[in-house]
């Protein structure tokens, strides 16, 4: 659907192998030479597939089996192959054309070659084609791909061994070349997509939780070379009542401007845990003791300078005006009858000046936090009703400050509960 008009662009009702319809698990958009499409990851009741459909022609133009069930897809690189630069990737996947990274229940991590170099042979989500999993990466895989191709499968590598633990979340970090893989037991790793090796591990402080999100921000200025990964843990999947936030720390060893304009990050040096916010617990002190909370969404929302026409920009690494991350969620009361919706935005620039607390301090609350603002979507599910609210995305242009028009301003005035959503 046309998000601005409403008008219907392309459908398509997926089918499988069995009676059974599969279960759209995950979608994420993925281009190539001539054009965009969505990369699918379907759960039937003996495994899943992985699929790439064409809004153009409404239609799945490949498909590839998987190994257990999927519980993630991020894509790397698109569309691969010749076009790709070296640079920033193993020179094992030099050779692949558009790569998606694969996680599943039993604890696969999968490098998939999409093979959109060609998109006229016959696959469908009834009919896949089959996987070919090189445990070894190796540098020279041209040949192995074309033998691989010729029986009408996919080649893929496989980055880490089953494990038995369900990866939960898989996200790209483009700009420090990175794969962050967040797990059902509450463990956060680290790859590097150029060498392929696990830079970090570490438990997360909310234990054994399953690390439902993951979201890359850089902060306001920053003169270190640092940025911040937020990792949301929830029991969402299994109807619990339990979302936490967790702030992490990445300190890099260089930080540079590409010839394409885009800031890279590189030689990780550390990451260390620096925030957590629990929304189940006394963030919500009249919260009833029956209730559910849901995690909807969250998104980093960063504002960069315009420096067009500067001659001095060519060169200098630029970032951030504004870096907010904003979050949404739901409480479901029983009782309640409808479930409270609530959107809260961190602001990096306040919580710097509040001398970067690890918490919320045993005085505060949200209601009263310098750098943490939350507001009631109740007016707007009122308007949704009895339609549930599914997902939240706040939109970089709609973000904007309310000022008073008094001198000098208040430190108040720069709070994010100042932050106001306009069309």
């Amino acid at each position: 659907m046309d998000a601005v008009t409403g008008e219907g662009l392309s459908a398509h009702r997926v089918s499988g192998a069995h009676e059974q319809p599969p279960t759209i698990r995950v979608v994420k958009e993925v281009s190539w030479q001539t054009g965009t499409g969505l990369l699918v990851a379907l759960r039937e009741a003996e495994g899943s597939v992985l699929c790439l459909y064409d809004p153009g022609t409404s239609r799945v133009v490949k498909a590839v089996v998987l190994p257990g069930r999927v519980t993630g897809i991020e894509p790397i690189t698109s569309p691969g192959g010749a076009s790709v630069s070296p640079q920033h990737l193993h020179r094992a996947l030099q050779g692949l054309f558009g790569v998606a990274a694969v996680a599943t229940d039993g604890g696969h991590l999968l490098l998939v070659d999409l093979c959109l170099d060609d998109l006229s042979c016959s696959q469908s989500e009834y009919e896949p084609s089959g996987l070919t999993v090189a445990t070894r990466i190796a540098a020279g895989v041209p040949q192995g791909r074309e033998t691989v191709a010729r029986e009408g499968r996919h080649l893929c590598f496989q980055l880490q061994s089953p494990s038995g633990t369900a990866i939960s979340t898989p996200c790209y970090i483009s700009r420090s070349n990175q794969l962050a893989v967040g797990s059902s037991d509450g463990c956060l790793s680290l790859w590097d997509v150029k060498t392929l090796k696990q830079e970090h591990c570490s438990q997360l402080e909310g234990g054994r939780m399953p690390v439902y999100a993951v979201t890359f921000q850089e902060p306001e200025k920053d003169p270190h070379n640092y940025c911040y990964l937020w990792a949301v843990q929830s029991t969402q999947e299994s109807e619990g009542d339990a979302v936490s936030l967790h702030l992490l720390r990445l300190e890099f060893g260089d930080r540079r401007r590409l010839p394409s304009g885009q800031v890279m990050y590189e030689r990780l040096a550390s990451c260390v845990e620096k925030y957590s916010l629990d929304l189940t617990g006394r963030a919500f002190p009249l919260r009833g003791q029956s209730s559910k909370t849901k995690l909807l969404s969250c998104q980093a929302v960063e504002i960069f300078p315009n420096h067009v026409g500067r001659e001095d920009s060519v060169d200098e690494v630029i970032s951030p005006d504004t870096s907010v991350s904003v979050f949404s969620w739901q409480v479901n009361t029983r009782g309640q009858g409808k479930p409270s919706t609530y959107v809260g935005v961190f602001d990096f620039d306040c919580w710097y000046h509040a001398q970067m607390p690890g918490s919320l301090r045993p005085e505060e609350s949200l209601q009263d936090c310098p750098y943490f603002a939350r507001w009631s979507l109740d007016t707007v599910t009122s308007m949704t009703s009895p339609n549930h609210i599914l997902d939240i995305v706040v939109q970089e242009r709609s973000l904007n400050w309310t000022v008073p028009p008094s001198y000098p301003l208040p430190e108040q005035c720069f709070h994010p509960s100042t932050y106001k959503f306009v069309r």
